[in-house]
């Protein structure tokens, strides 16, 4: 951690319902924050973005519970803390931070970090166990039965349902032994069946069971990388099936909000833009205008009703300049800048990637 260089006694509170987003990148490098947290932290954007996680842990963390952070991370599983936390004066300020692994492809991408309001209760409890950490005085993992039970706590739910079913046919097994030294077979035989029919029935509702989380857990991730509208067995009517119904229009009022977010910004954007008196031309990547401002129209209405297409690679660049230009633009870190010629007007313009 940094040293105690800079910091003041003075504490930062957190707006209520306020969330400080950060994103880092697999190593733990800041590449994404949002307003809520360049504002309580004091930081400019530019020296957040670039630097590492840490810049905002306080120096009296014990460098245990970070240890803790990357190994959880490690092993895929969300980390939840109360943490201290310093600002660029060099104040502090205690968050409920929640650090979760975010998934592309089936592969972590990045890490997503939550701070929250932190309660009076679990700011005491938390500064009680730092001064403990800091002396060695305890550990930030449990031992003993503690331990045992944490472990328990965190085994896969499949795996408890199997032991729980494992724990339930020993009695059952047992008399079955027991018909069998009596020679009842009858007997024997309608428990023999009836067990039988009760493991199917149970292995399939398992089985379906399983399956619905993981579709569930795959819908959710579809979400948040903002894949809406995925429709699967909406046809049942069953539990299941209300399930599915209750998913589909969840993702579909998500796929309409994100609809309307995504064109009023591109009025916003359009409406910046025509009151610029600058050119400004917007293609996609095959280079097929789908926007012009007005400074643009404009400029097209002075060449004497000379028709001009929608394509750049129509205009009296040859197809190897435009060609050139999309490779220059894609690649180089600066605008590529030419000029354009249409019916004796000379556009002279820059293309951003």
């Amino acid at each position: 951690m940094e040293s105690h260089k800079n910091l003041i006694n003075q504490e930062v509170q957190i707006k209520n319902g306020a969330a400080l987003v950060i994103r880092t990148d697999l190593e733990g490098i800041i590449t994404y924050a949002n307003d809520e947290f360049v504002s309580n932290t004091g930081f400019i954007r530019t020296e957040l973005l670039g630097a590492s996680h840490n810049i905002i842990y306080h120096p009296t963390m014990p460098a245990i519970v970070f240890d803790d952070l990357w190994m959880t991370l490690k092993a895929l599983r969300p980390w939840q803390c109360i943490v201290k936390n310093r600002t660029k004066s060099g104040a502090y300020y205690w968050s409920e931070t929640t650090i979760m692994p975010i998934f592309e492809n089936g592969k972590v991408h990045e890490y997503l970090s939550v701070q929250r309001t932190a309660r009076l209760e679990q700011i005491e409890q938390a500064e009680h166990l730092y001064q403990l950490l800091n002396a060695k005085q305890t550990l930030i993992r449990p031992t003993g039965l503690t331990a045992m039970v944490k472990f328990v706590e965190g085994v896969d739910i499949r795996k408890k349902i199997a032991l729980a079913l494992a724990v339930f046919l020993l009695p059952v097994f047992y008399l079955m032994y027991q018909l069998f030294l009596a020679q009842d077979y009858r007997l024997l035989s309608c428990v023999a069946v009836s067990i039988t029919v009760a493991l199917l029935i149970g292995f399939n509702a398992f089985k379906n069971f399983t399956i619905l989380l993981h579709k569930i857990i795959g819908i959710f991730y579809r979400m948040v990388e903002k894949k809406f509208g995925h429709a699967q067995g909406l046809a049942g009517n069953t539990l299941l099936g209300n399930i599915w119904h209750t998913l589909y229009l969840m993702e579909l009022n998500l796929e309409l909000a994100q609809a309307k977010d995504d064109a009023s910004r591109l009025l916003k954007i359009s409406q910046s833009l025509s009151d610029v008196h600058v050119g400004v031309m917007v293609t996609d990547d095959n280079f097929e205008v789908i926007y012009m401002n007005d400074s643009v129209l404009e400029i097209f209405k002075k060449t004497a009703g000379k028709a001009v297409t929608t394509r750049l690679s129509n205009a009296d660049t040859d197809k190897a300049q435009t060609k050139s230009a999309r490779q220059l633009s894609a690649n180089a870190k600066q605008p590529y800048e030419s000029e354009l010629h249409i019916a004796g007007q000379v556009i002279r313009f820059s293309i951003c990637s």
